[in-house]
């Protein structure tokens, strides 16, 4: 076990002695994206890098359900980096945007297990591209809410909830919206059991919550 959120290291592995092979790396990127988006290290998450043996394994079309966790986490990385970044908006925007396109045509393709991601990150990019639309930016998160709810996907719907509160916070200034979403979000992954993200989400919006990080 590891106290860092991101980093691999313990008894089990130590990620800066592995010398991986194509077939050990690729759910190592899987692994490390995901936990990057899920602690709000976007930054990290967006820039891993991927190698030649991921790529033919992560594939857009036709994958297994951890190419499309994959590129959905990846690419929800970019997005919030386009928000927190305003100098280097265009190139993750335009990232952001291809890999957008790729699960909203898996979608179509009738791949019904990308349904809520797409919802999601139609948010995310309206959030981003519709300043003057407010009301259909927050219509859409609270359809991606209700989405991953349906597909029994719990921790998905803590996520946009978070994602909804950041948008709250630093794009409308609804502060008091912003602290019911996070608490939504704190109560729904203490259902799913990630305690560290509970913990992590306390720490991290303690200015807008009375909430201590031993709840």
């Amino acid at each position: 076990s590891s106290n860092n959120t991101v980093e691999f290291s313990g008894k089990a592995m130590d990620e800066k002695e592995v010398i991986f092979t194509d077939a050990s790396h690729t759910p190592f990127v899987v692994v490390k994206t995901i936990a990057s988006c899920l602690f709000g290290r976007y930054e990290l998450g967006a820039h891993l890098a991927i190698k030649k043996g991921d790529k033919q394994i992560l594939k857009m079309i036709g994958g297994d359900f951890s190419s499309m966790m994959f590129w959905f986490h990846r690419c929800l990385c970019l997005y919030a980096m386009a928000r927190r970044n305003k100098t280097k908006k265009r190139q993750y925007m335009s990232q952001a945007k291809h890999i957008h396109k790729g699960l909203t045509n898996s979608l179509n393709n009738k791949n019904p297990n990308v349904l809520h991601y797409v919802s999601l990150l139609d948010a995310e990019k309206a959030a981003l591209t519709q300043k003057k639309n407010q009301e259909d930016v927050r219509k859409l998160y609270f359809a991606a809410i209700t989405m991953s709810r349906r597909v029994g996907c719990a921790h998905d719907a803590a996520l946009v909830q978070e994602r909804f509160a950041d948008y709250l916070l630093n794009s409308v200034g609804d502060s008091q919206e912003a602290k019911y979403h996070i608490k939504g979000a704190i109560q729904r992954y203490t259902n799913w059991g990630a305690m560290g993200i509970v913990e992590h989400l306390c720490n991290k919006y303690q200015d807008v919550l009375a909430c201590s990080s031993t709840h």
